[in-house]
């Protein structure tokens, strides 16, 4: 009797195990809550319509995630984490996900409403609580908004991987990287009975990022909570990308084309310092726009850098800041010349430009402080110094060379430079000569122009048409040009 009353036990003991939520795989049910946690530091408001908690599984079903007060919703069906056989847990959710968005003026724009969809989708999740990992791999990503009368957007995206490292606290973050096999993007735009329609097609991408959770975010000033303390960063490269887009107006079609090789960019901030690179190689346009009149214009580019680098929140003493734009080996078709140079006289050769600026400069106002909404306020921000790395231009058979250096003077308004810049002038006389034959510029502006280059430059060393000067600056307000007066 003893033994049937201990195996009934066990038996009772084992159902009410299986079926309790309370006995129920309680990590499994963590996972989900640290998971969504993450969407809630965003000012995302979550709410779940049942829930289901088994032996070895968790499902959340009918899940809506609402931003913006509602401007922005996120209807998932389910989301499952289940305790895998062999050790370690995976997460599954539905393959289709509704959404939908307002834009800022409902008078303009109708709400866009849109569905994403997922083969493939594999996730499996390791680390301990407050730091998940979540590494998943998909075979097709596509998303679709749905009939709408003034844009409709498509994406597709194939053979793709990602890790996810959410860490939970105070200092809460989202870190990982991606990569996709190919993703295209495809829009069309109709608005007062003009239409554009464009197709972005991109190979080998790749990213990774790492992004601070800010809690507590001012929609009305979203400067307010931002702590450029808190390093944060997104990586990317391409094998190469294509777009093509179709305009219809009033003016006429338009076709333009636009092709990438490999490119690489990037945007972190890291100790208060705030940067933004891009790097494209073998860039391609080819525009045609018969209807307005316009011959086919076709330019390439071997090579385009940006690279900007700006110090924030350093009001009490003044950081390095960087500015540069260069742009190497751009070519311009025969029907773009001929556009303002029918004869040929110009030189054709490839153009660059390069320009390269850097300096010392100081925030006025911690970045909390500044109102966005004040048109009126004056500039936050000043330099102490300047340094002009490169300021170079070769195009039409000319080449311009600047460098130098400028202290600034803040004290007074407008702030006064204390510094040299030299400049370099090569085959500019040759340039105004063709110029002034193509009817560019009149004959009497071109001799004017040559005969008051004597107050600003002299001739340089190695050729009649090389113009250098110095540029003095000084304290007192004085502006002189190889020695003389101009201010």
């Amino acid at each position: 009797m003893a033994q049937e009353n201990n195996l009934l036990a066990s038996v009772c003991a084992l159902t009410l195990i299986a079926g309790t939520p309370a006995l129920s795989d309680a990590q499994s049910t963590q996972i989900l809550e640290e998971y969504f946690a993450s969407f809630q530091s965003s000012q995302i408001v979550l709410e779940v319509g049942d829930k289901e908690d088994n032996m070895r599984s968790t499902q959340w079903n009918n899940i809506t995630l609402q931003g913006n007060e509602g401007a922005m919703q996120i209807a998932i069906p389910w989301i499952k984490v289940s305790k895998k056989v062999l050790g370690g847990f995976e997460m599954t959710y539905a393959q289709k996900v509704e959404a939908a968005f307002q834009s800022p003026d409902p008078k303009f724009a109708e709400p866009i409403r849109f569905v994403v969809e997922n083969k493939g989708l594999a996730i499996e999740i390791d680390g301990e609580e407050g730091a998940r990992e979540y590494t998943s791999s998909f075979d097709e990503i596509t998303f679709n908004t749905l009939e709408n009368s003034i844009v409709n957007v498509s994406g597709r995206v194939t053979g793709g991987a990602s890790t996810l490292v959410l860490k939970a606290g105070d200092e809460g973050s989202s870190a990982g990287n991606f990569n996709a096999k190919t993703m295209v993007i495809k829009y069309d735009l109709e608005i007062d009975g003009q239409q554009m329609a464009s197709t972005t097609t991109i190979a080998d991408l790749t990213a990774k990022y790492l992004f601070p959770h800010f809690k507590e975010i001012d929609p009305e000033n979203p400067l307010s909570s931002f702590d450029p303390t808190r390093d944060m960063f997104i990586e990317y490269s391409v094998g190469s990308s294509t777009t093509r887009s179709t305009i219809e107006s009033v003016l006429g079609p338009m076709k333009v084309d636009v092709s990438f090789g490999s490119g690489a960019g990037a945007f972190s901030l890291k100790d208060s310092v705030a940067s933004v690179s891009a790097t494209s190689n073998d860039v391609s346009y080819n525009v045609i726009a018969a209807g307005m009149g316009m011959p086919p214009i076709q330019f390439d580019i071997k090579e385009a850098v940006v690279n900007v680098v700006v110090p924030l929140d350093n009001v009490d003493e003044s950081k390095p800041a960087n500015y540069k734009i260069a742009l190497d080996g751009l070519v311009l078709s025969d029907q773009v010349w001929g556009m303002f140079d029918a004869k040929g006289l110009l030189p054709r050769d490839e153009i660059s430009l390069d320009i390269d600026l850097s300096a010392n400069m100081r925030w006025l106002k911690k970045l909390a402080d500044i109102d966005l909404k004040d048109q009126n306020q004056s500039p936050p921000l000043e330099a102490d110094s300047a340094t002009i790395n490169a300021l170079n231009l070769k195009i039409a058979g000319a080449e311009l060379i600047t460098s130098g250096e400028v202290q600034i003077n803040n004290s007074q308004f407008p702030p006064v430079p204390d510094g040299t810049v030299n400049v370099s002038l090569k085959g500019a006389f040759g340039l105004l000569t063709k110029l002034t034959e193509m009817g560019l510029v009149p004959a009497q502006n071109a001799m004017m122009i040559q005969g008051m280059s004597g107050m600003f430059f002299k001739p340089g060393n190695d050729g009649e048409d090389h113009l250098i000067s110095t540029i003095v600056m000084t304290k007192d307000g004085r502006i002189s040009a190889n020695g003389m007066p101009l201010k």
